[in-house]
């Protein structure tokens, strides 16, 4: 444990102190290729530890069962096509499969 405590309260504060963290957003231009190298680890370690906060805090969307809407009719079938004789049908007709309730209707009016 005091290991730990010594991490935190000593080591840390050396470690931020040294990294080269300007006071400005335009003093990010003026850094050199070592002092983003110094930045890398301290910018890795702060995004994940931000990204595990937030994927804990936010629920992720719930897995549904399966992503297809047709789940029963015809699934041998690569591509559920039904076709009608225009003759058949009359002057206006309206067809409609509904895949939830399992129904195909088909009304001429």
């Amino acid at each position: 444990m005091e290991a730990i405590s010594r991490v935190i309260r000593i080591q840390l504060p050396n470690y931020l102190r040294t990294l080269p963290i300007p006071s400005t957003f335009g003093g990010f231009l003026k850094l050199s290729g070592s002092e983003w190298v110094q930045l890398v680890p301290f910018v890795v370690t702060t995004s994940v530890v931000v990204y595990l906060v937030i994927s804990a805090i936010v629920p992720s969307k719930p897995k549904k069962e399966e992503e297809w809407v047709n789940k029963t009719h015809q699934k041998e079938k690569e591509k559920v096509a039904d076709a009608f004789q225009i003759e058949d049908l009359g002057d206006k007709t309206v067809c409609c499969r509904c895949w939830k309730s399992k129904k195909v209707c088909v009304d001429t009016f």
